[in-house]
């Protein structure tokens, strides 16, 4: 299974609209045991992406920093990624790709003792 995902519903519209990233577009929360990247609030959109997208999750990045959740929201925004160990580490860079994707390479998914990258380092 791919990353599992929390997101402001217009970012996962524009990530189901405008990529290929999207495996399943709308889970239940008590089907997830832990979100490997959330974006804002606890009350987005959970999406499972696909395991291993041919383009990789790059256009997640640019889907963020391009997102009116990105733009409007307070700097540092809230985007929290889960590591290799499943520690949580919030967001505290500017809302610019380069930031995002930086942040987001500390993100990892898979099942525990499976965990994998979710950008290259």
């Amino acid at each position: 299974m791919g990353p599992v995902i929390r997101v402001p519903e217009e970012v996962a519209r524009r990530l189901i609209e405008e990529t290929d990233l999207v495996e399943v577009d709308h889970i239940l929360p008590d089907a997830v045991d832990a979100v490997d990247v959330q974006l804002g609030s606890s009350s987005g959109d959970l999406m499972v992406l696909k395991e291993r997208p041919s383009g990789g999750y790059g256009p997640l990045v640019a889907v963020i920093a391009d997102s009116e959740y990105a733009k409007s929201a307070p700097e540092p925004f809230e985007l929290t990624v889960s590591d290799r160990d499943g520690n949580q580490h919030p967001f505290s860079g500017a809302d610019n790709q380069h930031s995002i994707q930086d942040h987001l390479r500390l993100a990892y998914f898979g099942a525990r003792g499976d965990r994998r990258p979710l950008l290259p380092g």
